[in-house]
């Protein structure tokens, strides 16, 4: 047996509330939730997320490459999502780290701004904390060799 949709059903399910716009994903079930509000938190959740993976990855003594390896990501992508706020990693790549991580997948899609959260008092609270725990540090040996040798690239003169 087949079911279809016919053009006058649906007619005529959305003239049961004509406010209502009709979509999909997160916000069609959410009518009420402001799209730019949402934009907004997205932004700062993937602020908050790019900084949390370079600090699990630190944490953990593991070099960008290897977490890329061990996500299946490439190594450019985890720079992206930790030095680039604007950056969206699919869903794929979030699951990689919340596996690589041994971190819970759907609040790590939340934090990546890739899912709506049901309670968001969780997201404001480690959004606040981590603007308050990113203080000024001393460059590392090793970042101070890598700026001089980028430096060095940079001002070499082309033979």
């Amino acid at each position: 047996m087949t079911y279809g949709i016919s053009a006058e059903w649906s007619k005529k399910m959305l003239a049961f509330d004509e406010h209502v716009t009709p979509g999909a994903g997160a916000l069609a079930t959410r009518p009420h939730v402001d799209p730019d509000a949402v934009s907004l938190r997205v932004e700062e959740t993937r602020l908050v997320f790019g900084h949390f993976i370079n600090v699990a990855r630190r944490q953990r003594r593991l070099t960008i490459e290897k977490l890329a390896d061990d996500a299946d990501i490439e190594v450019g992508e985890l720079l992206s999502i930790e030095q680039d706020p604007h950056y969206e990693p699919d869903l794929r790549t979030v699951w990689g780290l919340s596996n690589a991580l041994d971190l819970p997948q759907p609040k790590l899609m939340e934090l990546a701004g890739l899912a709506v959260p049901k309670e968001g008092h969780w997201l404001e609270e480690v959004t606040r904390y981590a603007a308050r725990s990113a203080p000024i540090k001393d460059v590392t040996p090793d970042e101070q060799a890598f700026h001089d040798a980028v430096v060095a690239a940079l001002t070499m003169k082309a033979t």
